[in-house]
Order: C-alpha cells, then structure tokens, then sequence
C-alpha cells in the first residue's frame, strides 16, 4: 500500500471551502460578477488603477505578450536569473529574443546583483527579476538608478504578499506578473496577473492584450477538474482518493498539464490568451481572505526556522520572514551529493516527498535550456544539486509531526 502523502504542494491557499464556493459560482453563471470582484480587490491590494491589471491564461503568457508589446527584436538581450523555470525562459525564445543569464547568490537564491551589473550591456532591454520562493530581490531601485533605459519585469510567481521597503514585489519595477498555477501561492488552476506599473508601457501592451482570445472551454474543463483532484491532496487521509482521482482524470483525458511541447521549446496552441472568468471563481475566495493567508504562511515559516536553525550544516538564507511558497533547505557544500540524495529517497517512504524547485538552473532537468551553456551559472548549478524544499501551505493541518520527521530524519544521515 502507498504511503500517505505528507507534504502537499497544490492548492497552497486554496482550502475545500474555497473551491466548493468557486465551483458553485461558476456553476451558477457568477463569473462575470467574480471577474469584476477580483480586478477590484488587486488593485486595492496592490494600490494600482483596474486599468493597470490584466488577467492572462498562465503567468509565462503575460511575459510573451510584454515583450511583444515592446517590438524587442532577435538582437535584443533579456536577463534571467540563472535558476529559474524554462516555461519562462520559453516565452523569451517565442518572441525570438535572447536570453542572457546572471547568477544567483546561495544566500538570496535571488539575482547576484554585482554579477548582473556586469553582465547589462547596450543589448539589453528586458530584465527579468525573480523572487525565488517568495523571497524578494532587494536592489530593483539599485538598478533602476544606474540603468534608466532598462525595463524590469518581476517575476512574483514565488510570492503574493511579500515586500521591499513595505513595497509589494510585483509593484517596483516596470511591471510584475504572478502565477496562479495549481502550486503557486493563490491558484485558480492556471492563470497569471501582469500589472503595468510604468504607465508608458501600457498603450503598447493593451493593444497587445486586447487581440487575445479567451481560453477554450475545454481547457477550462480540465483545468477545474484537475484543481478539484490537487485541493483533496493537502489532507493526510486522502492520499487514496488523490491518486485515484488522478487515475480517473487521465483515463478520461481530463486531467490538464504543461505540453510537453513547450517544455521541449516549442510554442504550443492557443498561446497566448486570457484568463478564463470562470477561473475567477476561485480565485475570488483566496483573496477575500489574503491577509488570514498570508498570516498563517509566516508562521509556518517562522516554525521552520525554529526547527531548522539547529543545523550548522543548512545554509542560513536572507529572507525567510516573507510570505513563502515553499521553504528552501540548502545543504552546504561539505554534504555529499549521495547524502542529499538518500535523504529524499528516505523522504518518500516515509510520505515527506521533498519538492525539487529547482533541479536545475532551467527547471525541470532535462528541459530546453535557452541559450544556457554548462557553467554559465556556477552558483545556479550548485544550489540546484543540493536545495530541497518544504511546502508552506495555508490549509495542511498542523505540521508538527512533519517537522519532527524531517529532523530525525537529517539526524539519521548525519547532517549536524
């Protein structure tokens, strides 16, 4: 018999209430109302006008769709952080543009910032700044400052919540986008916001935006079907259902996930285009109840530090007190790759099925690499080998036992 699941990554702030509610709201034709609900409580979170926000089919779609928008050509340079995922990396090949990247610091897990400086050149038009699980890159105005002519674009797909100089990620740069993915902070299934908060750029970018179409219907199947399944996933009962439920989606051809198409580097079918309204449903609930959220996600990561700060042989990362997705575990150098890996391995018998975010400097390993050539990144590569993480989600019970596990667990194998 399998083990029960342990650790749910899925359905992070969605609780089955929620998506009852959401269900019933686009069962009952309320999506319009819902739709028109969630554009009014983003911009009073984020403190921007409607007009700033746009709700796309998946947060990589916004990114295809702002570079479009700035007529980039095949000679213009796009800085990535060097330990990101290749549906972002994807959408930069899509407009035909180039991707450089920058280095990481292990302490941030963020952009190297004396590595980036170096690497812009009179190429480089976009900068793409990610907030890796939710911990927030801190020099944005540094950038800003020394390079004007740059547009930098956040990539707030790790966090919905966490700050700057109690700025919100996702409000300092030229724009922001968010992922609503199935494992992301808030999630309807799939979607992505973009707010434009250099206004300059938005005449460009609505006209971009106005010729998309809406998501097919029955990508929309699929998607609340395959939610449905991931949000019975945080309980420790369920994991019986869960996976027979999974069973059941991909038998009948419903259950939705990314192409391998576009993991391999080609753009897929209907990219891109808007968020379906009756996603909103979901969305919708999540929001209302932001602030509860977000309150439980730090607690759940100050315990961590509690139980994890014990250990010389973790890295200690910047950070943390932010609004998380996941909780980064970085073994220092001296741990043997064979013990990481024993680790994990133990880790799934006993239901603790470590996350792998990210296995490479181009999530998932073995993904088309834009651009990317062995040691570009030596700190992206090294991070990637040896990082695990822990979920922090606002609706799994209480994570106690887990936390207990993991310890004696690290014991065992001799992580000090």
């Amino acid at each position: 018999m399998a083990n029960k699941q342990r650790f749910p990554f899925t359905s992070n702030a969605l609780s089955k209430g929620a998506f009852i509610k959401g269900f019933l709201s686009a069962l009952l034709f309320q999506s319009k109302k819902s739709h028109k609900k969630t554009q009014k409580l983003l911009a009073n979170y984020f403190k921007v006008d409607q007009e700033q926000l746009f709700l796309f089919g998946a947060g990589r779609m916004s990114v295809f769709t702002l570079i479009k928008s700035l007529n980039l050509t095949k000679d213009d340079h796009v800085i990535v952080a060097g330990y990101t995922c290749v549906v972002l990396t994807n959408a930069v090949k899509f407009t035909g543009c180039q991707v450089r990247y920058v280095d990481i610091s292990s302490s941030t897990l963020n952009l190297d910032t004396k590595a980036l400086i170096l690497q812009i050149s009179d190429e480089t038009k976009l900068l793409i700044v990610p907030h890796n699980f939710g911990i927030p890159y801190k020099d944005i105005q540094l950038i800003k400052n020394q390079f004007p002519q740059l547009i930098i674009l956040e990539d707030v797909a790790h966090s919905f919540g966490s700050t700057v100089n109690n700025k919100l990620c996702g409000t300092i740069g030229d724009a922001g986008f968010f992922s609503l993915e199935y494992s992301k902070p808030l999630t309807a299934g799939l979607g992505g916001i973009m707010i434009i908060n250099n206004k300059s750029l938005l005449p460009a970018f609505v006209k971009e935006f106005d010729q998309l179409d809406f998501m097919s219907k029955s990508m929309v199947r699929k998607l609340i079907a395959t939610l449905g399944t991931y949000n019975i996933n945080y309980s420790k009962r369920t994991t019986f259902y869960y996976r027979g439920g999974l069973k059941f989606l991909r038998l009948f051809k419903l259950q939705y996930k990314t192409s391998s198409k576009e993991v391999d580097g080609e753009q897929p079918d209907n990219y891109p285009v808007k968020m379906s309204k009756k996603l909103t449903c979901f969305l919708l609930p999540q929001l209302v109840n932001i602030d509860q959220i977000n309150r439980a996600k730090r607690s759940i990561s100050d315990n961590y530090f509690s139980a994890f700060k014990q250990f010389s042989d973790i890295e200690i990362i910047d950070g943390l007190n932010q609004v998380l997705v996941r909780y980064p575990l970085l073994f220092k150098k001296h741990i043997k790759l064979e013990t990481i890996a024993a680790i994990k391995k133990e880790g799934i018998t006993l239901g603790l099925n470590f996350g792998v975010w990210f296995n490479d400097v181009v999530h998932p390993s073995g993904s088309y690499r834009y651009c990317y050539k062995d040691g570009d990144c030596p700190t992206g590569e090294y991070v990637a080998a040896r990082i695990l993480n822990i979920p922090v989600n606002a609706n799994y019970p209480n994570m106690s036992k887990e936390i207990k596990d993991i310890v004696a667990l690290f014991k065992k194998h001799g992580i000090n």
